[in-house]
């Protein structure tokens, strides 16, 4: 079986690295993994090069996507695109480069994470009043344009907000703050580990993911049942404080009136294992070694 190769953009972040793990966890088939690093000497970098040797770092800024494809001087089957937040129309440039340095050098599949904006129909045409969120709206036209008569497959991944995005520190703090602003509307939240998994899913499986937009969501829950669930879990109080001004804010704003809208039960029959928000906090989550006394 010929050596399958896979350029995965932002290799060390929250989403590329989960994309990592989960490709190399879940195939035996020879694949070799493009692990795309700005820099390739942080410990990041390092300690996922040393963790198995199908990795290959590959030095590069997804803004100058024919110098990745230059060094990495072999053909790519599949790439894993993720955008990294910046000033307006930042998302949009890294997204559009990549796709088209794809396009010109044989890529065969492109996965490209996005946001849900509403269930799969409403997300086809609703970019949404949170910037970070509508710039992925514009990617996903811009990738169905450009690719329509062309031999590269598209795949869409809807994840829903981060789990993970609730930590132990004061970022994490001042999510949970946003997401009290809300009061009782439900919000669905997934892990970023699962989103990994869906992208080796679809890397691996192209016949059966192409041409699909993919909602993902674990679990959905307000803010008072989420404290229960954390105070369940993790035996203490779920951390907040002040409600802060962020990049999130025009995104929890969007929740009062609209939201998310991912069909759980059908994300959960494609993978039966997503985590609810109390599996997550007791198997990943950054509270998990609270309850033995351990540092998070």
């Amino acid at each position: 079986m010929a050596t399958q190769t896979f350029l995965v953009v932002g290799s060390t972040g929250t989403q590329g690295s989960s994309v990592v793990k989960a490709l190399l966890s879940s195939t035996a088939a020879p694949i070799k993994i493009l692990a795309l690093t700005r820099d390739p000497t942080s410990k990041r970098a390092q300690s996922l090069a040393s963790s198995d040797p199908r990795i290959r770092l590959l030095p590069g800024d997804p803004t100058a996507p024919e110098a990745i494809f230059s060094a990495a001087n072999t053909p790519i089957d599949g790439v894993f695109c993720v955008t990294v937040h910046g000033p307006e129309g930042a998302e949009e440039a890294q997204a559009q480069g990549l796709i088209n340095a794809s396009l010109a050098h044989g890529v065969k599949h492109f996965v490209f994470t996005s946001a849900d904006r509403g269930g799969d129909v409403v997300s086809d045409t609703t970019p949404t009043p949170a910037p970070h969120i509508a710039s992925k709206h514009h990617v996903e036209i811009y990738l169905r344009e450009k690719t329509r008569g062309t031999a590269m497959a598209w795949t869409i991944l809807r994840p829903v907000t981060f789990m993970d995005n609730l930590t132990p520190d004061f970022a994490g703090k001042g999510f949970a703050a946003m997401w009290r602003q809300v009061g009782k509307r439900r919000i669905q939240v997934v892990a970023a580990s699962d989103i990994g998994v869906f992208a080796a899913k679809a890397l691996l499986e192209p016949e059966r993911f192409m041409g699909r937009c993919v909602g993902i969501a674990g679990d959905e829950l307000n803010f008072e049942e989420a404290c229960e669930k954390f105070k369940e879990v993790v035996g203490v109080e779920m951390p907040t404080t002040f409600c802060t001004v962020g990049r999130y804010w025009a995104m929890f704003k969007w929740f009062e009136t609209a939201g998310y809208a991912v069909d759980i039960p059908a994300a959960k029959r494609e993978y039966p294992e997503l985590q609810d928000f109390g599996t997550w906090l007791e198997k990943s989550s950054g509270f998990r070694d609270l309850k033995t006394g351990k540092s998070a």
